[in-house]
């Protein structure tokens, strides 16, 4: 059907150096660029590269950074009729900072984005969101919606609990978690689960408002667990050398709408969507990273022999 996309458009100022800075001191940038970006948009070029119809809904100012972001994300299929231009505001900014080992810092300044309101209601396909847009659009948003609903938790906010209810499947890393649900004790483990990965799905269970919903807890290069109400599953990575982290979440929830969007389980679009995201840390940037549907199904089905990937391990690099 449709992955319809709600959320944010900003424009990514990239600066590279060879290590993050400590709070007060000053070091030297070897590189700066300027690239799309904002969780919304890199999601969106994400399912559009694994083949999906991506409608997206979203705000820019009423400056060239906006007009250059409508632009960029029509040529990637992405139909763009719901981005509106609001005048007098400018397009998000994001200030990223990205070390040799491709870990981030990033400074986000929402722009057009805090003021998305008044979206209507999607009533087939899969909706995906992030809470880089405003809360109560996002409420009436879901509640109102009959689509599949995903709601990826970033940036952490705890007022955003209030959208859970109205949600199908939350998508949130291990620092998000620690922000929505506080440390529990786990007293007995499930067959074939680990303390740690049983304490983090009984962290995340405490997140579910209905018996039907289901959770995806990202570990970076563990890969994810699918954490429902009576079950438990880790899907691994595919081990490589990451040049650069900035995107690699959103790559994650792109790709996994897009397989659910055509009817995958979870089962199916999470180690999809895992390799996905590993890929996307093969080069800088956050949506011009997103790999294409072709090189993700080839990683996962060729020999890894066959692979000029700096993967690390290479009998890893196919999943089940």
């Amino acid at each position: 059907m449709a992955v319809h996309i709600v959320g944010s458009i900003n424009i990514d100022i990239i600066t590279s150096l060879q290590r993050l800075p400590l709070p007060g001191e000053t070091v030297l940038a070897e590189a700066t660029a300027r690239l799309p970006g904002g969780k919304g948009a890199n999601q969106g070029v994400a399912a559009a590269r694994m083949g999906a119809q991506v409608h997206f809904v979203g705000a820019v100012g009423e400056d060239e950074s906006g007009k250059w972001m409508v632009q960029r994300l029509a040529i990637e299929g992405i139909d763009v009729g719901g981005i509106r231009t609001l005048p007098g505001e400018a397009t998000g900014t994001a200030y990223i900072a990205v070390d040799a080992l491709g870990e981030n810092q990033i400074i986000v300044i929402s722009g057009a984005n805090a003021r998305l309101e008044g979206c209507a209601p999607v009533e087939s396909g899969v909706l995906l969101s992030q809470l880089e847009v405003p809360i109560p659009a996002l409420a009436s948003l879901l509640a109102g919606s009959r689509a599949l609903r995903i709601i990826n938790t970033a940036p952490a906010l705890i007022e955003a609990k209030a959208l859970f209810p109205h949600v199908d499947i939350l998508v949130l890393n291990r620092p998000e978690l620690d922000v929505y649900a506080p440390a529990a004790q786990v007293s007995a483990l499930l067959p074939g689960e680990d303390a740690e990965m049983t304490a983090l799905a009984a962290r995340t269970r405490t997140l579910f408002c209905r018996e039907d919903q289901a959770a995806i807890v990202t570990l970076g290069a563990a890969g994810a667990l699918i954490v429902r109400q009576k079950s438990l599953i880790h899907v691994p990575s595919i081990p490589v050398q990451p040049v650069d982290t900035v995107g690699a979440g959103d790559c994650f929830c792109g790709a996994l709408a897009a397989l659910l969007d055509e009817g995958r389980t979870l089962e199916q679009a999470v180690p999809f969507a895992c390799a996905a995201a590993a890929l996307s840390t093969l080069s800088h940037g956050a949506a011009p990273s997103m790999p294409s549907r072709e090189m993700v199904a080839d990683l996962l089905s060729e020999p890894a022999t066959e692979h000029a990937l700096p993967i690390k391990n290479r009998s890893a690099a196919i999943l089940p």
